[in-house]
């Protein structure tokens, strides 16, 4: 059976599998949604895609990191790009509310991937860099 959760964001489809001595598992595909179509992903594009896919800790961080003025420093791929720093605030202020008591599918499902790797998922799928926090560093 293949269902798609549409409870969670970002959606999630679920595909039921047998092991070869027919055990039956299900495997869990997060469904991300990568809607501005650029050709290079600017810092506001990369806020939309991690606010509609619902980063919440990448959000929050983004969020602290810009209003300190350390994108220089902390945001990955950043290239000296000019921005509103009001409007960008406001843009992931937005998504904060907008994804509040939203679940995500990897908290659903107690998944083994956590916000940075559903980042690497996002620009191996668009084949494009996102700006982001790396928290691990």
């Amino acid at each position: 059976m293949e269902d798609i959760d549409k409870s969670t964001v970002p959606f999630c489809w679920a595909e039921d599998k047998k092991f070869d001595w027919g055990e039956p598992y299900t495997v869990y595909h997060p469904i991300f949604k990568i809607s501005p179509t650029s050709s290079v992903f600017s810092l506001e594009d990369s806020i939309i895609i991690i606010g509609e896919n619902n980063l919440k800790k990448q959000l929050l961080t983004l969020y602290n990191v810009i209003n300190n003025c350390e994108e220089f420093d902390r945001i990955m791929n950043y290239n000296e790009e000019e921005f509103d720093r009001i409007k960008i605030l406001e843009l992931i202020y937005f998504y904060i509310k907008e994804n509040e008591g939203k679940l995500t599918p990897w908290e659903k499902y107690h998944l083994c991937m956590d916000e940075l790797f559903c980042i690497s998922l996002l620009e191996e799928k668009s084949n494009r860099k996102l700006h982001f926090v790396n928290w691990s560093e």
